[in-house]
């Protein structure tokens, strides 16, 4: 009887060997077996990490559970979310959380420490050291200074939606009332 460790290095060698045998006969191409073990994280489970990440900033995110979203091992997830965005998970989480308070920021009068909590992050020191290592300036300096453009950059950035295109069921969620008749009859309201 092997042991179990015995068994796993067997059949690890045998694995190792069987692929080198496959690549002999020209099978599988070394290149190709160092592509598949490098393998960028795919769109789709991109999309869900990010996904993730949008619905819940304001809690505790941990790598377990954005590797949770896509499907994938802790590791796994990190080695690959790396590869597709160029950045390892912790740092694109940090990013996110920034670029939510700067849109908190420029978009409310809400306090500095309101929005610190509200994008995740547990004290307000922690929220300014990190904020002003991805900004070069403190929230409160950024708010005073940026608001304004960061604002007009988002308008700018944003698709701009056709009406015609919209479904009944958004232009109704939207509040239009269809008919100019509609619009007559509702009281003036100084608007």
């Amino acid at each position: 009887m092997h042991s179990p460790v015995a068994t796993t290095t067997v059949n690890g060698v045998y694995c190792e060997t069987t692929e080198r045998l496959q690549e002999a006969d020209g099978h599988i191409d070394a290149l190709d077996r160092n592509a598949r073990a490098r393998a960028a994280l795919p769109k789709w489970r991109l999309k869900r990490v990010v996904e993730y990440v949008n619905m819940n900033l304001g809690e505790r995110i941990t790598l377990a559970d954005m590797a949770a979203a896509a499907g994938l091992s802790r590791m796994h997830f990190a080695a690959q979310f790396r590869l597709a965005t160029g950045q390892r998970p912790h740092d694109f989480l940090l990013h996110r959380r920034i670029e939510m308070a700067q849109e908190l920021l420029a978009g409310t009068n809400q306090r500095i420490i309101d929005i610190a909590l509200a994008v995740g992050f547990q004290t307000q020191a922690h929220f300014t050291t990190v904020f002003k290592r991805l900004v070069d300036n403190t929230p409160r300096q950024w708010r005073f200074t940026e608001a304004r453009r960061f604002k007009t950059q988002k308008a700018q950035q944003a698709p701009r939606r056709d009406l015609a295109a919209l479904s009944p069921m958004s232009i109704v969620a939207a509040g239009w009332q269809g008919t100019a008749r509609a619009t007559e009859a509702r009281p003036a309201t100084g608007f």
